[in-house]
């Protein structure tokens, strides 16, 4: 068992395949991300460009990585 800490929605990697347009615009009108899963295991996570900026803005980094 696994916490999808804080995720709105959960979808299968092949909803993602077939239904990405809905998907994206389903996590594009929500605060939190929809949890990708892939063999039902915790895959990725799909956020809108919005929470991604914020997410950026909260860690300090700019966006981009440390060499």
């Amino acid at each position: 068992m696994y916490f999808t800490k804080g995720i709105e929605a959960v979808a299968t990697i092949t909803e993602l395949r077939s239904k990405t347009s809905e998907l994206v615009e389903h996590a594009k009108g929500i605060d939190r991300g929809i949890l990708i899963q892939k063999n039902n295991e915790p895959y990725a996570v799909l956020i809108s460009y919005d929470v991604y900026e914020k997410l950026l803005k909260g860690s300090g980094s700019g966006g981009r990585k440390k060499k």
